[in-house]
């Protein structure tokens, strides 16, 4: 049964609101606090910002050489570095991370405007951005996303207003998609592939040519002057590929993408100890129906979406493409850790707000439980990015997998920050941004 579109405009408006206030707390946190927030991977990104600073000044560093060709991973190092050059590197930092969610918020409300859609759903797009990437510091994929959604709303308009001008827009889209992330460019270049099928059109294919130079000069580069050192950097298998735990692990990451964040220090629940067994169980649950109604929602809008011929076709084509590659991804590869997980939540982000030109009862069900949810992520983001690691605890029996789910440990790499305050820029870093660790 479908609910008009029209149905409870008060309720609609509230959330709305309700969005946008909460990602405007969000930014003033970030530039209100003293400090950069300790979100695992940022503390990275901001140290490779500070480097990068120092080689645009000329200064000398014996310890990390600038890649001579371009790389995806590099926007949040060049955001970083060029913006320390007039201020302080943690005023760089904060300055950047707010506004990468600013920009996060501005996607999701223009590809909402692009389909026609209620622009309540934009809590769910929140769940997209306000979960674990952010917690782990995963900004450019992060930006990624949003170039991508950016890029789709594009395509929708030109189709919809019949508009062939501007070709330039959709090549500099693709080209700072793949200065972001490699794995939003190439879902970009998908998009943009299908849309010329769907209307029958193909000069819009010579604006890939830009981006795809961009990526012949990086591949060659990685692999002749840089060794493949970028290959390197995955994170480490924790399950056998392919085997029972391997699948179990990628119902896991549908799950854990939407919001439910567990800070965990030495295999603990800080979560537990802070709001309690029942709490910590509600918020468990609250999740298990967010995924549960928005896979229902998706699926049920899919059905008819794939044999429909409207503008949106290209858009689902898309992500059910993205799927089964999802499915069967290694943990880790080419140097990118998860990128299963990375190409699911491309997938949702489309997916989600999709959903949104067609209004269900399960969708305002998924509506209720993301604005519980972000409003206690928010509550946590300044309780425990900010400050020294809490100590975890157990708390009350509970299954392991139960306790340790969304799980994240955002003080481990705060020992950058501390480096950077020291003055100390002899760490090794991250190989797959602008900087490689000289051998």
């Amino acid at each position: 049964m479908r609910l008009p579109t029209r149905s409870l405009p008060g309720w609609s408006r509230f959330l709305e609101l309700y969005c946008v206030a909460i990602f405007a707390m969000y930014v003033l946190i970030i530039l209100l606090q003293p400090t950069v927030p300790s979100l695992t991977d940022y503390a990275n990104w901001t140290y490779q910002g500070v480097l990068l600073r120092d080689h645009l000044l000329g200064l000398p560093d014996q310890v990390h050489a600038l890649k001579p060709y371009p790389v995806p991973n590099s926007a949040a190092t060049a955001g970083i570095g060029v913006l320390s050059l007039w201020m302080s590197w943690q005023m760089a930092a904060k300055l950047w991370l707010a506004a990468q969610l600013i920009f996060a918020l501005v996607s999701i409300r223009l590809f909402l405007r692009a389909i026609g859609a209620d622009r309540s759903v934009s809590i769910l797009g929140a769940a997209l951005f306000l979960n674990l990437n952010l917690w782990e510091g995963f900004i450019n994929f992060q930006m990624g996303i949003s170039w991508v959604l950016i890029l789709a709303a594009v395509l929708l308009r030109r189709q919809n207003n019949l508009q062939t001008g501007r070709d330039w827009i959709v090549g500099a889209l693709l080209l700072l998609t793949f200065l972001t992330h490699m794995l939003p460019f190439a879902f970009a270049g998908l998009l943009v592939i299908l849309y010329c099928l769907q209307i029958n059109r193909f000069r819009l294919l010579w604006q890939l040519v830009p981006s795809g130079l961009a990526c012949i000069w990086y591949v060659a580069g990685r692999y002749l002057v840089g060794a493949n050192e970028d290959g390197q950097a995955g994170m480490a298998e924790s399950v056998r590929n392919y085997s029972a735990a391997f699948w179990a692990y990628k119902g896991n990451s549908y799950l854990k993408s939407l919001g439910f964040i567990n800070p965990t220090y030495g295999g603990r629940s800080a979560l537990v100890e802070w709001v309690g067994r029942g709490a910590f169980l509600l918020l468990f649950a609250l999740n298990l129906v967010l995924a549960a109604t928005l896979a229902w929602c998706i699926f049920s809008v899919l059905r008819r979406a794939l044999f429909q011929k409207n503008a949106e076709r290209f858009l689902w084509v898309g992500m059910v493409a993205l799927l089964p590659i999802y499915a069967v991804a290694p943990v880790s590869l080419l140097g990118i850790s998860d990128p299963g997980s990375r190409l699911l939540q491309l997938s949702l982000a489309l997916g989600v707000l999709l959903c949104a030109a067609r209004q269900t009862k399960p969708l305002a069900i998924a509506k209720g439980c993301a604005l519980v949810l972000m409003t206690i992520d928010l509550a946590m983001f300044l309780h425990f990015a900010y400050g020294p690691e809490k100590s975890g605890s157990a708390g009350s029996p509970l299954p392991h997998a139960v306790l340790s789910f969304g799980h994240v440990f955002n003080h481990d790499q705060d020992y950058l920050v501390q480096a950077l305050e020291r003055g100390d820029r002899t760490r090794p870093i991250f190989a797959t941004g602008v900087l490689l660790n000289r051998r």
